[in-house]
């Protein structure tokens, strides 16, 4: 993912996560929502984009999906870093007693795959394809033929990553990740599940 590629790739993530339960718990507003995810997902991209691994699959020359990896040697931006980056626009939002809220589950909800890192240890932090892409195999493609050989190829053998939606646990298995750990977070006072996979190259 190039410099030039940032807005439209997080554009495609707010889209095809606009309907998960790891954001609408705590945003059941619609519009509430997409501006946060759109400050959220923009400022963390444009933060990350020379520390993580972007990989893009196009369709008619668009972004049709996108893979967000994190190193062994992932080490988080600073503060400042984010701030010079658009974070300024999630801390202008209303509502920064839920802004906190969500980010205090999202770390917690990252906190077993983000002590995997390390050694050989690849983190796929997101993986999302376009809404009007979906049901085409691309999420199948872009993991087992994009991002696991793109992990092997750069000294990987072990790839880890979470979700929270129930539907997806069968689609990640019958892929041969498995499951190595679970756990139930409170998101304003609903239970949701949160599942980490592992998958070892």
């Amino acid at each position: 993912m190039g410099r030039k590629d940032v807005v439209a790739c997080a554009e495609l993530s707010v889209r095809d996560f606009a309907e998960y339960e790891y954001f609408t718990n705590f945003f059941p507003l619609r519009e509430e929502r997409l501006s946060f995810m759109r400050a959220l997902i923009a400022s963390e991209y444009r933060t990350t984009r020379r520390r993580a691994h972007f990989l893009m699959g196009r369709l008619d020359n668009s972004p049709a999906a996108v893979a967000d990896l994190f190193p062994p040697h992932w080490r988080k931006p600073s503060d400042l870093q984010y701030l010079t980056h658009g974070w300024l626009k999630v801390l202008r939002l209303p509502n920064q007693d839920v802004v906190k809220e969500w980010l205090a589950m999202d770390t917690k909800a990252g906190l077993f795959c983000h002590n995997m890192l390390g050694g050989s240890t690849w983190y796929l932090s997101s993986l999302t394809v376009d809404p009007s892409c979906q049901g085409l195999g691309l999420g199948k493609e872009m993991l087992l033929d994009v991002v696991v050989p793109y992990v092997g190829s750069h000294g990987g053998t072990r790839l880890c990553f979470f979700t929270n939606s129930e539907s997806n646990v069968a689609f990640y298995q019958h892929l041969g990740f498995e499951v190595a750990n679970y756990q139930e977070l409170m998101c304003r006072g609903k239970r949701m599940g949160s599942w980490d996979f592992v998958l070892d190259i």
